[in-house]
C-alpha cells in the first residue's frame, strides 16, 4: 500500500490531436475570455478535458488536455507545471506543450530540456519502480498574461484505480470549459457518483457502439475564499467518482463492487505470506510463555517487533498492494507498512492471538467515501482482538504505543480484510477529554515586574503528538527554536527545557520549561498588572460574524481540554488592590472557567477550557464567534496589585 506522498496536483493528460469539445477552444487570445472569469483571477483554465478510454478490465487509456491562461505568481504557482507518474503498470505515451502569448501566438513548444524524469520516493531509503515526469516551461520566463497548453496520454494495465474528476478550479481561478469522458465497450461495468452538486452524467453511443459517458461545466468560478474554518474539501467539492466493477491487473482478478469484495481480493493477493521460519516462531513462543492475558501477548508482541525492524516503502509492481512475506521480513529486518503488518500479524497468530489487517486511508483527518467502495487506501495497520476489546497497532511506527492511531489513522473507517469478505470499521477517535494539557506555572515575580518562571506540562491524545515529534526526530536546536515561537511570551529567556515521555499506556509527553521574562507584570506607577491566563493558548478572532455556509472546526485541533494553572508569587511590597476575577462561559462550541485566589502573598489562577470540534451550520457562526469574544474578554482580565505604603 503505497504511503501518502506531499506531491504536486496531479494532472492527467490528453494528446493535442484529439478533437476539441467547444468551437473556438483553439483560439487562445486572452481578449476571448468573458470579463466575469477574468475578474480577480489568478489564472483562467480555458480547457480541462479528461478521457478515460477502458479497452478491457485489464486495459484502458487515460488522456488530458489542459490550457490555462496565467495572469500572474499565483497563477503560474497553480498551473505552470504538470506532473505525470508512471511505473511498471502506466506507461507515458505522449506528453507535450505549448506556449501563447496574450494575443494566442504560438511562443515555444515544450521541449525534452523542458521534461524531469525522476523516482517518486518519498526518502532515500525507498524501494520504488514509481518514476515522475515534470514538464515545465520555467518560472517568470514570459510576461503576462499568457497561455500554456499541456496534454499527455498514458496506457494503464493497473484497472483497480480510475480517475476522478472535479470541475472546480485552484481557489481564486476560474474554468471555461471542464469535461470528463469515459468511454467503455458495450455493455461494460464499472461504477460512478457524482458529490456536492457535480453534474450528472449524459450517456451516449460511439459511432462504433461503445458506450459513452460525459460530465461537463462551462465558466465555473472559485473566488478566493474570505470565510475561515472552511470544510475539508472532502465534504464541499463536486465530484464524480468512477470505480472499477470487476477488473484484472498482472495475473490476479478482482472486483470492487462491495467493501467485502475489496477486501476478499486484498486476502486472496496475501494469503499464505504470514509463514514465520521456525526459529523465529520459537523466539515468540518463548515471548509469550508467562503472558496472563491476549492483551499482554499483543503488547510484548508489538513491542518485539518495533524493536527488531524499520520501516523502508517498497512499490514494485503489484508490490503496491502485495505484501513482503513474513520470512523475508524476519530475516532482512525492514519492510512497508502492509510489510511490516503482516510480519506482526504472523507473530500474533503464533501466539494464538486473532488479528487482521486493516486497510485505512492515512493522513490528519484524511476519509474514504463508505457509500462508494474504492481502492483509495494508502495504509495498512494490524487489528489485534484481546477478548472483546479490540487493540490496533500502527506497525510502522518504532515507538508508537498499542491502540494509539492520532492524527495519522485516527476516527475514520477501516477495512478489515477477512478471508470471506471483511468490513468497514471505525478507528479509535479523540474526545475533548483524551486531548489534554495540564499545566502548572510558577511565577516569582520581582517588584518592577519581571518574572522567574518555572512550568510543568503534560500534554495526552493528540496533543502529545508534535512534542512526540519534536523528540524523535528534531535535533535539540531545532526543539527550542520550535518552543520560543510556540510560547506566548513576550521578551522571553529560554533558559532550560526538557522532555520525557510516559510510561504509562496511554501515551504523554511531560515538558518542563525554565523561563526569564521582562515585564511578566505590567509596572505602571504604583501599581502591578497580573495576567491570569498567562501562557495559555489564545484565540483569534474571525474579522466577521456572518456566515453563507456551513463551517468546520478540525477535530483535530478543536476537541482539546486544556488545565492551566498559574501560581504568582508576589512582592511582599505590594498589596490586592482589586476584586479576583471569575468567569464561567457555557456554549455547544465548549466551557471555558476561570477562578483566582489569593492569599498570603500567592496568587492562584486556574483556567479551564473545553473545545468541541465538528461540523456547525452556518446560523451558528454568530454563536462561535461570541463564544470566542466571551473567552478573550476573560483572558484579557487583570489582577491589580498596589504597592504597600506603610
Amino acid at each position: 500500500m503505497k504511503k501518502v506522498k506531499p506531491f504536486l496536483k496531479y494532472i492527467v493528460g490528453v494528446s493535442l490531436l484529439w478533437p476539441l469539445a467547444v468551437a473556438g477552444q483553439s483560439d487562445f487570445n486572452v481578449a476571448r475570455i468573458k470579463p466575469e472569469l477574468v475578474q480577480d483571477a489568478d489564472a483562467v483554465v480555458r480547457v480541462d478535458e479528461v478521457f478515460w478510454d477502458i479497452k478491457s478490465q485489464a486495459e484502458a487509456v487515460r488522456k488530458t488536455r489542459l490550457v490555462v491562461t496565467i495572469f500572474n505568481e499565483t497563477g503560474e504557482e497553480h498551473y505552470g507545471n504538470v506532473s505525470v507518474g508512471y511505473d511498471k503498470f502506466n506507461k507515458v505515451i505522449d506528453l507535450s506543450g505549448a506556449l501563447y502569448d496574450e494575443n494566442g501566438k504560438l511562443v515555444k513548444r515544450l521541449r525534452t530540456v523542458d521534461i524531469e524524469d525522476y523516482g517518486n520516493g518519498i526518502n532515500g531509503g525507498d524501494i520504488s519502480d514509481g518514476r515522475v515526469k515534470r514538464a515545465s516551461f520555467g518560472k517568470k520566463s514570459y510576461r503576462y498574461p499568457y497561455t500554456i497548453e499541456y496534454a499527455h496520454e498514458i496506457r494503464t494495465r493497473n484497472m483497480m484505480f480510475y480517475p476522478n474528476w472535479t470541475p472546480e478550479p485552484e481557489e481564486g481561478c476560474a474554468v471555461e470549459y471542464s469535461v470528463f469522458r469515459i468511454k467503455a465497450p458495450a455493455g461494460f461495468e464499472f461504477r460512478y457518483k457524482e458529490y456536492h452538486g457535480a453534474p450528472a452524467v449524459k450517456k451516449s453511443k460511439d459511432a462504433d457502439g461503445a458506450d459513452l459517458y460525459e460530465w461537463s461545466a462551462t465558466d465555473y468560478v472559485r473566488k478566493k475564499s474570505t470565510e475561515p474554518y472552511p470544510l475539508p474539501t472532502y465534504d464541499r467539492t463536486p465530484m464524480v467518482e468512477a470505480a472499477a466493477a470487476e477488473f484484472e491487473v498482472q495475473d490476479y482478478r478482482g472486483n470492487f463492487k462491495s467493501w467485502e469484495d475489496l477486501s476478499r481480493f486484498y486476502y486472496t493477493l496475501n494469503a499464505g505470506r504470514d509463514v514465520l521460519p521456525a526459529g523465529v516462531q520459537d523466539e515468540v513462543k518463548a515471548l509469550v510463555k508467562d503472558a496472563r492475558t491476549d492483551r499482554e501477548k499483543i503488547e510484548r508482541i508489538y513491542k518485539w517487533m518495533q524493536g527488531r525492524s524499520r520501516y523502508v516503502s517498497i512499490q514494485l509492481g503489484i508490490g503496491g498492494w502485495q505484501t513482503i512475506d513474513a520470512a523475508t521480513v524476519a530475516k532482512t529486518g525492514y519492510g512497508d507498512c502492509k510489510a511490516l503488518t503482516n510480519f506482526t500479524l504472523a507473530a500474533l497468530k503464533v501466539a494464538g492471538v486473532p488479528a487482521h489487517a486493516a486497510l485505512i486511508r492515512a493522513g490528519k483527518e484524511a476519509r474514504i467515501r463508505p457509500d462508494f467502495p474504492m481502492s483509495r487506501f494508502n495504509h495498512v495497520i494490524a487489528c489485534a482482538l484481546a477478548g472483546k476489546d479490540t487493540v490496533w497497532l500502527e506497525c510502522t511506527s518504532p515507538s508508537e504505543k498499542p491502540n494509539f492511531m492520532g492524527n495519522f489513522t485516527g476516527g475514520r473507517p477501516a477495512l478489515l480484510v477477512l478471508p470471506t469478505g471483511g468490513k468497514l470499521v471505525m478507528t479509535p477517535d479523540y474526545k475533548p477529554a483524551q486531548n489534554a494539557k495540564s499545566s502548572q506555572v510558577k511565577v516569582k515575580l520581582s517588584e518592577t515586574g519581571d518574572g522567574a518562571i518555572e512550568t510543568r506540562a503534560i500534554y495526552t491524545g493528540l496533543q502529545h503528538e508534535a512534542r512526540t515529534q519534536l523528540m524523535q526526530y528534531q535535533t535539540k536546536e531545532e526543539q527550542e527554536k520550535w518552543l520560543v515561537s510556540h510560547i506566548n511570551l513576550p521578551s522571553m529567556d529560554l533558559r532550560h527545557f526538557e522532555f520525557a515521555e510516559g510510561l504509562d499506556n496511554d501515551p504523554s509527553v511531560t515538558e518542563k520549561l525554565t523561563l526569564n521574562v521582562r515585564n511578566c507584570a505590567t509596572k505602571t506607577g504604583t501599581r502591578l498588572f497580573i495576567k491570569p491566563s498567562l501562557m495559555s493558548r489564545a484565540f483569534e478572532l474571525p474579522a466577521t460574524s456572518e456566515r453563507t455556509t456551513d463551517f468546520y472546526l478540525p477535530v483535530s485541533d478543536y476537541n482539546f481540554t486544556d488545565l492551566d494553572t498559574v501560581f504568582y508569587e508576589v512582592p511582599a511590597s505590594y498589596k490586592l488592590e482589586t476584586s479576583l476575577p471569575a468567569f464561567q462561559i457555557a456554549s455547544a462550541f465548549g466551557s471555558y472557567e476561570l477562578k483566582t485566589t489569593y492569599e498570603n502573598n500567592k496568587l492562584i489562577c486556574a483556567r479551564k477550557v473545553v473545545m468541541n470540534g465538528g461540523r456547525y451550520g452556518s446560523k451558528d457562526f454568530a454563536a462561535w464567534v461570541d463564544f470566542l469574544k466571551k473567552i478573550r474578554k476573560a483572558d484579557r482580565a487583570q489582577v491589580v496589585f498596589v504597592e504597600n505604603k506603610l
